[in-house]
């Protein structure tokens, strides 16, 4: 009977009857004090780098209210959001948001003011507001614009690092690639700076690559455990002719 009632007050021809203006002012009010999620854009972000926290950015929401008249009213920008960055523990991967980022923005259900960074005790809200735009953070970002440095995961198992800039690893300890072939391919040259390269195993040199020229050693060379030859030439075992045996040393070589 009630339900019957409240479908003979509501008139879904005009906005006049009492019930549809008590549904547009709790609709509206509804709309006002729940804050889901909006699209919006980075306006800023503050950041101290890599061995600290993630920061915070000003973002300014992409959709605009509207008044009752259906206007849209000016959107201001949203200050200190927190942002989303991949972490577990001590390990993340640092790719903070720039100005000009379009990303998602989330907002609590309570106000979450006072869980500051390195908060991890629950701890009551900071006041009654709920679903408050002041109480939102980025979390995630959907960017449309293309990349230039990247790192993409192919169906094919197999991984590209695209940064046309450069690439550094950087570890106090050891650097371990375990494979069954390594290749390098580098169009002018390959640096190795370090005081002692050690090889376990054969070195071939060919000259497949440049001119193929003769390869050079500044600072010495020095074999223990095999023989050095050179086109078919034993350095340890090879003799002269024209040699007449005696006490006296032979001259340097010719």
């Amino acid at each position: 009977m009630a339900n019957n009632e409240n479908r003979s007050l509501r008139d879904d021809f005009t906005n006049a009857s009492a019930y549809n203006q008590l549904e547009f002012i709790i609709e509206r009010k509804i709309r006002e004090m729940i804050n889901t999620s909006a699209l919006v854009r980075v306006d800023s972000c503050t950041s101290d780098g890599p061995n600290s926290p993630a920061g915070t950015v000003s973002a300014t929401p992409l959709v605009s209210q509207v008044d009752a008249e259906g206007n849209a009213l000016p959107m201001v920008s949203l200050p200190r959001l927190p942002h989303y960055r991949m972490q577990a523990g001590i390990a993340a991967i640092i790719l903070d948001p720039v100005p000009g980022d379009i990303g998602v923005a989330s907002f609590c259900k309570s106000d979450s003011s006072t869980v500051q960074p390195g908060t991890k005790e629950p701890q009551r809200p900071g006041s009654w507001r709920v679903f408050d735009m002041a109480d939102g953070m980025l979390v995630a970002s959907v960017s449309n614009q293309a990349p230039e440095v990247w790192i993409e995961l192919k169906q094919d198992k197999t991984i590209i690092i695209h940064a046309p800039q450069g690439v550094t690893i950087e570890t106090d300890e050891t650097v371990t690639v375990n494979a069954q072939k390594l290749e390098v391919n580098a169009s002018r040259q390959v640096d190795l700076n370090t005081p002692l390269v050690n090889v376990a195993g054969r070195i071939r040199q060919s000259g497949s690559m440049g001119s193929g020229g003769p390869s050079e050693f500044h600072g010495g060379l020095s074999n223990t455990g095999g023989q050095v030859t050179s086109n078919g030439v034993t350095l340890e075992t090879h003799t002269h002719t024209g040699v007449e045996p005696g006490s006296g040393n032979t001259g340097r070589p010719q």
